[in-house]
């Protein structure tokens, strides 16, 4: 409990000191690309401490070329 309230209070202090210079600088789509990957961050952390299986991006990649890869065996032997 304490390790997702630490990670949410972290995403909180980096918001307070990096959003105001954006908004003074009128930077919005550096605003809402830098919320938008602060809260994938975070989620992340949080489904890590509560020990949720995330799946490995190099899995989903095996899966799509594994049928390219058994035809291309087949036909080079």
């Amino acid at each position: 409990m304490w390790a997702i309230i630490g990670t949410v209070f972290t995403g909180a202090i980096i918001s307070y000191f990096e959003i105001p210079q954006l908004f003074k600088n009128k930077c919005w789509r550096e605003i809402s690309v830098f919320i938008l990957l602060l809260l994938v961050g975070m989620t992340l952390s949080i489904l890590l401490i509560k020990d949720v299986t995330i799946p490995n991006p190099l899995d989903w990649i095996t899966k799509f070329y594994n049928p390219f890869t058994s035809f291309m065996e087949r036909i080079l032997s």
